[in-house]
């Protein structure tokens, strides 16, 4: 009985060994399982982020690559042109006209019935001395002025008005210069022409208003104020004093006065000092006012066949610019070229050579200035133009130089003959026995971006 009892407690004992043994061999397997998964899991985020680091250094070098190209100098192209060259001397001129002024007999208020810088005729009437006590009515024309203009610009934009918009086309053309000169010189920081810039852009447009007045814009609101303005003129012409002009020309109510001490003939005596003097203390621009006094001269007629030019260049002499030669005169701050300015007048002094220029061009530009800031035109070659920065291995002093062009896509060496060249270009023509360049070559502005034989993109 003892015996079955102890063989009894021996087998549950055996039982629950077998069992813990079992175990622990599947816990080292589970274990080891375990182990290849997170080895596994180790290996494929190793190769994960070896693929991102892969990938990120393409997306870098591609960048890298995109941003070096975008960088890079491209080559830059334009045809050959005819064009010329200028070299030119800068210089301050005085300005003389031959003209006449008017006198007023009564003293008031000058309202102006013409444009200033206009051509008028004889005993058109040009200004009414309006006497005190008329401010009223005056206040009110100014008003019904001022709608008339404001309602005309109104029915140009709208399309409105036979010949309105060549009106304005042409004026705006006048102006682009002069507000390319205010942009130019704002950059720079100067304003020492900015009134010079103003009273010829006022001018234009007066000149302008002055035109769309006689055009019918067939607009009942235009139709009415300017019944309205005749009306005003006409009672305002009853109590005032006309002026009207006693000869043809052109009109200016601006006076400095210099009119009668400055004359075409004065210019013919004059010695260098003098016109010095007269460039130093005259006013650049000429300025005019409302309130008058009896026996003020109020305007001056120009005669409009001419207009004079006296200045003075150091270290010049009278060969460089003999009697009878032509010349063109630029005027940077009214944005016009003057040309056939012809020497009437060339001598030499101490200071310089003292020249007198007369030319028929641009009067009405200038008729409010006393001088100028001009540049005279020396000499100018015509030719191949191209721009300076597209020669390659220049020799100024043999007149020679190459030019890269763009030959179905390549870049091809040519060597040409240097005529001519200044800041900006250079007049070019081909050696003897070729017909390249011509107008229809396209050069490479910036040769240094290519080399002669590279393809061209």
């Amino acid at each position: 009985m003892s015996d079955s009892k102890k063989q009894g407690n021996k087998n549950p004992s055996k039982k629950s060994t077998q069992r813990g043994t079992a175990e622990r061999k599947v816990s080292r397997e589970h274990l080891g399982h375990l182990q290849k998964v997170r080895r596994k899991r180790a290996i494929t985020s190793a190769l994960f982020m070896t693929v991102v680091v892969l990938l990120l250094g393409v997306v870098t070098a591609s960048a890298i690559l995109y941003v070096n190209d975008f960088v890079a100098a491209k080559p830059q192209f334009a045809f050959v042109s005819v064009g010329s060259v200028e070299h030119s001397i800068g210089a301050e001129m005085l300005i003389v006209r031959k003209e006449s002024t008017v006198v007023s007999d009564t003293a008031g208020l000058l309202v102006t019935l013409s444009t200033e810088g206009s051509r008028i005729s004889k005993t058109q009437k040009l200004a009414m001395v309006i006497p005190p006590g008329v401010d009223d009515t005056v206040s009110e024309l100014n008003n019904i002025q001022r709608q008339i203009v404001e309602i005309e610009r109104e029915l140009v934009r709208l399309g409105k008005g036979l010949g309105a918009v060549a009106v304005y086309n042409e004026t705006s053309a006048d102006i682009l210069p002069l507000i390319n000169m205010v942009r130019a010189d704002s950059f720079k920081g100067d304003l020492s022409n900015l009134t010079s810039y103003s009273s010829s852009i006022q001018v234009l447009m007066d000149k302008r208003d002055t035109r769309l007045q006689n055009i019918d814009f067939d607009d009942e609101r235009l139709t009415v104020l300017r019944k309205n303005k005749t009306s005003l003129e006409q009672e305002l012409s009853e109590n005032s004093s006309i002026i009207k002009a006693p000869e043809p020309g052109i009109v200016s109510f601006k006076l400095d006065g210099l009119e009668g001490e400055l004359t075409p003939d004065t210019l013919m005596t004059m010695v260098s000092l003098e016109c010095e003097r007269y460039i130093d203390e005259a006013n650049r621009i000429i300025l005019g006012g409302l309130e008058i006094e009896k026996g003020q001269s109020v305007l001056r007629i120009c005669q409009n066949e001419s207009q004079y030019f006296a200045c003075v260049i150091p270290e010049m002499s009278t060969s460089d610019f003999p009697l009878e030669s032509s010349h063109t005169i630029r005027v940077p701050s009214e944005g016009i070229v003057i040309d056939d300015c012809r020497v009437i007048r060339s001598s030499q002094h101490s200071n310089g050579v003292f020249i007198v220029f007369v030319t028929q061009n641009q009067i009405e530009r200038l008729l409010d200035r006393r001088t100028a800031e001009v540049e005279i035109v020396r000499s100018s070659t015509t030719g191949l133009r191209i721009p300076r920065t597209a020669l390659v291995d220049p020799d100024y002093d043999a007149g020679s130089a190459k030019i890269l062009i763009n030959s179905s896509g390549y870049a091809w060496s040519l060597s040409v003959v240097l005529l001519d060249y200044d800041r900006e270009y250079a007049i070019i023509s081909p050696i003897d026995g070729f017909d390249k360049p011509d107008t229809s070559t396209i050069v490479i502005t910036n040769p240094n971006t290519l080399s002669e034989g590279e393809k061209v993109e």
